[in-house]
């Protein structure tokens, strides 16, 4: 008996232990869990082949990193198009879904985070939202004012859309905001993707807390989910666009998942809402 008491003492300060380290690896390097970034120079000659006709520009986040970003003119729409990608990949991984917005008059810019395509830097939230608003800080150097901006954040790049329209509405209202397969926060990510019990409120360091913001959004905001989506379950989308201001607009694609939106064309659906009054 003694020795089945031992053994279990045991196995309950082994498990405390492993506990106790994962999240300790979780607080602390989060990269492992939370990001996938493509570290090779993204090549825009190789998206030209495909039908981008962007360029590449160059300008400094407010820490002075060296940034870069895709950035085509507007023809007849006379408005730019941001688009913030999410956790994964680089800008030459979504350079696709800017074509139509390109082919329908709008100016489109693909901005690139530290971390990510090349650029040397920490990935975290700070430094994400930092390199965001310094996409848009470029365009104001260029001329274009908020009016003339349309932000659209897909996945974990909602948070650096919708954090940089609420730094910089100070300075007008944007054009419109655009979500795709937003969440309310992370920490609400995690809890619907990892069934084991963890306190994620204390071990999720970076927050990413659109939740917080999205209800003093002073443009108007279009939020797009899946019904399928089991990388950021659309309830969390549903919940944002609950707690956004008016006006706004929700779309569900039905079978929609996280990565596939495209394929129902969702980008006709944005054009649209774009050009209703």
């Amino acid at each position: 008996m003694a020795k089945i008491k031992k053994f279990l003492l045991g196995c309950v300060i082994c498990f405390a232990g492993v506990y106790a380290l994962f999240c300790g690896i979780v607080y602390f390097m989060p990269e492992l869990f939370f990001y996938n970034p493509y570290s090779e120079r993204a090549d825009i000659e190789t998206v030209r082949r495909y039908g981008y006709v962007g360029e590449e520009v160059e300008y400094k986040s407010a820490d002075g990193t060296p940034l870069f970003a895709w950035l085509s003119r507007p023809g007849n729409k006379h408005k730019m198009v941001v688009f913030m990608h999410g956790n994964s990949y680089s800008v030459e991984e979504f350079f696709y879904k800017m074509i139509p917005f390109e082919k329908a008059g709008y100016g489109t810019m693909l901005p690139e985070y530290r971390g990510f395509g090349g650029i040397k830097g920490k990935i975290n939230q700070k430094n994400l939202e930092e390199d965001a608003v310094a996409a848009i800080n470029y365009l104001h150097h260029l001329g274009y004012q908020n009016k003339d901006i349309i932000v659209y954040g897909m996945s974990l790049g909602s948070h650096m859309a919708t954090n940089t329209v609420y730094q910089l509405q100070k300075e007008g209202k944007f054009a419109a905001l655009v979500l795709e397969v937003p969440f309310d926060n992370l920490t609400n990510v995690v809890k619907s993707v990892v069934p084991f019990p963890l306190p994620f409120s204390l071990i999720v360091k970076d927050k990413y807390d659109n939740l917080g913001m999205i209800s003093k959004i002073d443009t108007r905001v279009l939020i797009m989910g899946g019904t399928k989506d089991t990388t950021v379950p659309v309830r969390l989308a549903e919940n944002l666009y609950n707690h956004a201001a008016e006006p706004k607009k929700l779309i569900i694609y039905k079978g929609g998942k996280h990565s596939n939106l495209f394929n129902y064309r969702n980008d006709k659906d944005v054009l649209n809402w774009l050009e209703e009054k």
